[in-house]
């Protein structure tokens, strides 16, 4: 299997490729994907950090629909803040150990380009970051759907 990575958090889901993403949906599942307001993670760059989300939401499925309270928000961001610090702060050869999912195994493909991956992974983490705290202050829940 050919792993590419798609280090973007995509707004729009007009231009994204297929339907292998992530879906991070404001407030409750509405019985809708693909919702206006929504952000976007390919699934091979989701796996990068599910980790994080496997650990902080015990409900929590690769292939299922789960809402995440804002304070279980919280801890994940907290998580998600300090993998970018590690990655920020790696130089070009060290290796940060990613909270990588269980599910897909991306850890060979991810370190063939090590250093670009890491600093465009740190970027995407920025990105999340920002859009989770915004919206964790207007929603007491996001909703995670799974592929």
């Amino acid at each position: 299997m050919e792993f590419e990575f798609d280090f973007r958090l995509h707004a729009d889901c007009s231009l994204l490729t297929g339907t292998v993403y992530f879906e991070l949906a404001p407030d409750r599942y509405s019985g809708k994907c693909w919702a206006p307001g929504s952000r976007f993670l390919h699934e091979y760059t989701f796996c990068l950090f599910e980790g994080i989300f496997e650990r902080r939401a015990p409900d929590y499925d690769h292939f299922g629909f789960v809402e995440i309270p804002r304070v279980q928000w919280q801890l994940i961001i907290g998580d998600i803040v300090t993998l970018r610090a590690a990655l920020v702060q790696a130089i070009d050869t060290q290796q940060v150990t990613l909270p990588y999912g269980s599910t897909w195994k991306v850890q060979g493909p991810f370190e063939l380009a090590l250093a670009a991956n890491q600093r465009a992974l740190a970027a995407l983490l920025t990105d999340l970051e920002v859009w989770l705290r915004q919206t964790c202050s207007e929603h007491e829940v996001i909703s995670v759907l799974g592929i």
